[in-house]
């Protein structure tokens, strides 16, 4: 997933569609530039009027600007308005953990009426049935909502058809 960049340092792929992995690499990369701090805070606020003078402040503007940016070239194209339409590190990685959650979401309600639909075709062989009774169960493992063996066995026996009658009976006692 990673390979040397031109500056000496990994290199990760852009943010596309798997954003909990982008999420932990862009994470471990801004904690190793020590900017971590301005996705989880919120700006301090001046203690002078003047706020150019405070230097906790254009510190943390400093982080912020960076963490911006690498974020900003984190993404691909397609993401890229949700990153730049913002002030702060932390609006930007709110704003793509909201856009993927409820995308996640999307993605688990179709699965799991998938799963609890699930019937085997009259053309489909028992080993095409039961692989994608359990290629259904791995999605809905990396989201986050594993499957257990036992459900995922009641999904398959009660997707059925009528001429396997014998093998359900056998295999539920």
């Amino acid at each position: 997933m990673s390979d040397y960049g031109r500056f000496g340092g990994p290199r990760f792929t852009q943010l596309d569609d798997d954003y909990k992995v982008w999420a932990a690499y862009q994470r471990a990369q801004l904690k190793k530039e020590k900017l971590w701090k301005a996705v989880v805070t919120d700006r301090p606020s001046s203690g002078s009027d003047d706020k150019k003078a405070d230097p906790v402040v254009e510190e943390w503007d400093a982080m912020n600007e960076a963490a911006l940016a690498t974020i900003q070239m984190s993404v691909k194209p397609v993401h890229l308005n949700t990153v730049t339409s913002v002030d702060t590190a932390k609006e930007a990685w709110n704003a793509l953990k909201g856009m993927f959650e409820s995308r996640d979401n999307a993605q688990l309600l179709r699965l799991m009426e998938e799963l609890s639909s699930l019937k085997k075709g009259d053309d489909e062989s028992i080993i095409k049935f039961t692989s994608r009774a359990k290629m259904v169960r791995d999605e809905l493992a990396m989201l986050g909502n594993p499957v257990d063996d036992n459900t995922l066995a009641l999904r398959v026996l009660s997707g059925l058809p009528f001429e396997y009658g014998m093998l359900r009976t056998v295999l539920e006692n």
